[in-house]
């Protein structure tokens, strides 16, 4: 956090927004391309009746401000909340292709809501105690539930027969569903398993932030992580990619492809000369 002389608070590290201008000056030089192209896709007027049209638009709209939400870490050091963030965006990214690939299962994606509504109010129930939701909302909360919670039912014992309800809305787990999701799966290290270790109470995510003394001992290291820094902004654009590819595939918006293929040119480009090539980019729109 940083002052100015006029005694208005920043938030932000001024310094490290230099630093990662410099180091990712062929991004911004291009940027212009990817933000024409996303202002394509997601600023117009559409008229649609399928829920899955729905569903595209604006869960690409969501994956959209996630990438912004890594930009504005890494472009503050916060390499590893930028890792953070970025795994939210892979999973969104994930489930929107395998929904827009299989809208069959849309249903499921928006019934398993009311899965977790339901688990919801319990705990909030068990620790503001009861009242704290009014009741009426309470009876049609756990009504929807009882309508969809069949449907989620899964075999805890094969021995026995018994069942427990699921803990997603889909019969696949999430790194099965990535692998049927062609080019996203080839970033499931990155911006999944990796992530991973940051974001849950693990013993490697403290390892990560040490570094060996000179007299033999560690110390915390309170620099900026810009290493993860560059490699999330690198697999969020990456990802990105993806999700206007299918905005394009599924709505045919005039001149996205061209924009889309001038951004996969300039991803190419800008990384071309980085020390760990990247994966191509994702999911090219379909001819």
């Amino acid at each position: 956090m940083a002052e100015n002389t006029d005694k208005q608070i920043i938030f932000g590290i001024p310094d490290e927004w230099k630093s990662f201008e410099q180091r990712n000056l062929p991004f911004f030089e291009r940027f212009p391309n990817l933000r024409a192209a996303l202002n394509t896709a997601f600023i117009r007027t559409g008229f649609t009746m399928e829920p899955i049209d729905r569903f595209v638009f604006f869960y690409g709209r969501l994956c959209c401000e996630d990438f912004f939400e890594v930009l504005l870490c890494c472009g503050n050091g916060y390499g590893v909340a930028a890792l953070k963030l970025l795994r939210t965006l892979y999973e969104r990214a994930v489930t929107l292709r395998y929904l827009h690939e299989h809208p069959e299962e849309l249903d499921a994606f928006w019934n398993f809501h009311h899965v977790q509504l339901h688990k919801l109010t319990m705990p909030i129930a068990e620790i503001f105690g009861s009242g704290t939701i009014p009741e009426k909302a309470l009876v049609d909360i756990k009504a929807e539930f009882e309508k969809v919670k069949k449907q989620f039912m899964v075999t805890d014992c094969k021995n026995c027969g018994t069942k427990k309800l699921n803990h997603t809305w889909s019969k696949l787990d999430f790194v099965a569903m990535a692998k049927k999701t062609e080019h996203l799966d080839k970033l499931i290290v990155q911006a999944y398993y990796l992530p991973m270790r940051h974001g849950h109470a693990t013993f490697g995510a403290i390892l990560s932030r040490l570094e060996g003394g000179e007299i033999g001992g560690v110390s915390f290291i309170p620099t900026a992580q810009r290493r993860e820094a560059d490699q999330a902004l690198m697999t969020a654009q990456n990802i990105l990619l993806n999700v206007l590819g299918v905005q394009e595939e599924r709505f045919k918006v005039p001149r996205l492809r061209e924009q889309i293929e001038q951004c996969m040119r300039d991803f190419i480009e800008m990384h071309s000369k980085a020390e760990q090539k990247p994966e191509p980019p994702t999911s090219p729109p379909a001819p």
